[in-house]
């Protein structure tokens, strides 16, 4: 048992430290920073989203005590910023700048905190506490950032209970679909 989890251990090492090195550390303060200005190369992109999903399974495949927020705020953010820049649909045009890019990962860091969580209020300050210094937010922005988070955790709860029940048994109830609290 020991072996695999030093397996495991040492396969996440790996991965962050020869493939992917924008995904090491929790990612929050390497979000933080990037939100604000500073150009961290290779933390955003298809191989720091795929080298750290990976490595929070093996991490904790390997027993690690791996926080969540921090790594699926990172994901999220990575998720947002591969929609808009390398899937090819010709309306993303139109959101490849910097504000766009920004508000696109304050959504994606929203909706990873609040999945996690399954508090889409909670994703939404935890997202305008990450970029508190800059001037960028709008109080639109905040509702849009809400939704986004609102939708994550609908999906999250949605899937949860067909998971659980199957197709045929689905209904809305307060421990199920709609819900805006903890897990």
């Amino acid at each position: 048992m020991a072996s695999w989890c030093f397996f495991f251990c040492c396969m996440g090492s790996i991965l962050t430290i020869k493939v992917g090195p924008g995904a090491n550390g929790s990612g929050i303060a390497e979000i933080m920073a990037y939100m604000n200005g500073v150009n961290y190369p290779k933390m955003i992109g298809w191989d720091t989203l795929i080298i750290k999903s990976l490595c929070c399974i093996f991490g904790i495949a390997g027993g690690l005590c791996i926080g969540k927020e921090g790594p699926l705020a990172h994901i999220g953010a990575c998720i947002a910023i591969v929609l808009i820049y390398y899937v090819p649909i010709p309306q993303f045009d139109y959101f490849k700048n910097d504000i766009s890019k920004r508000e696109f990962m304050c959504g994606g860091i929203s909706a990873g905190v609040s999945a996690a969580f399954g508090a889409p209020i909670g994703g939404t300050l935890f997202s305008y506490e990450l970029s508190k210094p800059s001037t960028f937010w709008t109080f639109s922005m905040l509702w849009r950032i809400f939704f986004c988070s609102s939708s994550a955790t609908f999906t999250l709860s949605f899937l949860s209970q067909v998971h659980t029940t199957g197709w045929h048994n689905l209904s809305v109830n307060s421990a199920g679909t709609l819900k805006f609290g903890t897990l």
